[in-house]
């Protein structure tokens, strides 16, 4: 069964289309929560191997992450629903905050 994962901030190049270089947050643990860091490889890897289940927090709803895949057949992150990703993503910190 999937972790949930929570994203709280996603480096992501200057180019139009937002690409995710690395993404992070926190993941609940038995005394706390415990930073993560990902690249978007590893990141869709561990959603197709069920081993995590990211989401970002958008006025308090959960919106997961999903892997989208184009006509070329390249994998990417993306969120369920209407939400567009590359705004979410644009606009989290692009690097861990203390």
């Amino acid at each position: 069964m999937a972790v949930p994962a929570q994203v709280t901030w996603a480096n992501t190049s200057t180019k139009p289309g937002t690409d995710i270089r690395q993404l992070g947050g926190y993941v609940k643990r038995f005394f706390g929560k415990a930073p993560w860091q990902l690249g978007p490889e590893d990141a869709i890897a561990s959603i197709e191997h069920d081993e995590w289940r990211f989401y970002v927090e958008l006025d308090g709803e959960k919106v997961w992450l999903e892997v989208e895949e184009d006509p070329h057949g390249q994998k990417k992150l993306s969120l369920s629903g209407e939400v567009l990703a590359e705004e979410v993503f644009g606009s989290l910190p692009d690097k861990p905050t203390q």
